[in-house]
């Protein structure tokens, strides 16, 4: 059976709404089977996909199984470790939650940082528009010193040259870097790092929640986890732990040796708790977790919205100087 579309492929406020829709249909009382019956009669464009789910469950697959195709390896190994513990609804439940708060603040990063690029976007045809057709023009009017409004252009094109040459050369260490490295990289940038933090210590704390209220315990996820066959951080950060564990460390030393993660998780796991009693500890840290993450992103985006506004501002005064000063000294040039 060939999968016509992939769930992943669909936009990110679809996949949101259907994990959302199928938990509540769950927490109604619906069955899986009825809940995709009804999401597949409200959704007309759902429906090539959740027919092939139907297929796959009237077969007798597990629903994580029927839904392989479609799904995030992350979410598919939610799924499945919740299916073997008899937990699937809730589990649908709470990712549904988890995906309508990210979608969330997505939206509200993109509205906010919308009118900045498209200001950008006009300044870049201005640009352009400079480039191909006014420029021409005055150095026609300016035959006799043409050698001078070549300079510009040379220094421009150099400095494109050193750009392009200066980001292959950081893409290509970027991507030898370990996924670990990425992490410790990013948790260390300026304004960006701390909102790096947040987010890595709660999907960390809410994952962890989620699966240890399925009845798994720590070392077990963990195990389950490094199993995966994706290159995603979540597997790269279940091998290093892994790795931690076999050299005699323990899960909150190598927390506190890490600086992509808050500090305060790991106080969690020195006091021993038993899984289920773990996870409603971690349940309320990673709320707390969410919660900071926004204050964070509010602040982050309260001070990149006015850079951006600085950086625009100052380019349309480069921009007006660069129309007007060839203009003036052609002119003053008509008269001598």
């Amino acid at each position: 059976m060939k999968p016509i579309k992939s769930l992943a492929r669909f936009n990110k406020r679809d996949q949101v709404l259907f994990f959302q829709e199928l938990g509540e249909l769950l927490s109604s009382g619906y069955s899986i089977a009825q809940s995709i019956d009804i999401l597949a009669s409200a959704h007309q464009k759902w429906q090539s996909i959740l027919s092939q789910v139907q297929e796959g469950l009237s077969t007798g697959q597990p629903f994580y199984q029927a839904l392989e195709a479609f799904i995030s390896p992350n979410i598919l190994l939610q799924l499945r470790l919740s299916d073997q513990h008899g937990n699937v609804s809730n589990t649908l439940v709470r990712i549904g939650q988890t995906l309508a708060k990210f979608q969330q603040q997505q939206n509200k990063l993109s509205q906010v940082m919308r009118y900045p690029i498209i200001l950008l976007g006009i300044l870049g045809l201005l640009l352009i528009g400079l480039k191909c057709f006014l420029y021409p023009m005055i150095n026609q009017w300016r035959e006799t010193n043409q050698e001078a409004t070549n300079y510009p252009y040379v220094f421009m094109f150099c400095t494109g040259i050193l750009a392009l040459i200066f980001l292959t050369l950081w893409l290509w260490y970027w991507h030898h870097l370990s996924s670990i490295q990425q992490l410790n990289i990013l948790a260390k940038l300026p304004f960006m790092g701390t909102v790096v933090r947040s987010i890595v210590t709660y999907q960390i704390s809410q994952q962890l929640s989620m699966l240890m209220f399925s009845g798994l315990t720590l070392p077990e996820i963990i195990d389950e986890v490094a199993q995966q066959n994706n290159k995603s951080y979540a597997v790269a950060l279940a091998h290093d732990i892994q790795k931690q564990l076999k050299l005699g460390g323990n899960v909150e030393r190598y927390i506190l040796s890490q600086s992509f993660v808050n500090d305060s998780l790991a106080g969690y796991f020195i006091r021993g708790h038993k899984p289920k009693v773990l996870a409603r500890y971690l349940d309320y840290y990673s709320k707390t977790q969410f919660q900071l993450l926004m204050q964070q992103t509010d602040r982050f985006i309260g001070t990149l919205q006015p850079l951006f506004f600085g950086i625009i501002g100052v380019a349309i005064v480069g921009l007006y100087i660069s129309m007007l000063l060839p203009m003036y000294q052609t002119i003053g040039g008509l008269y001598q």
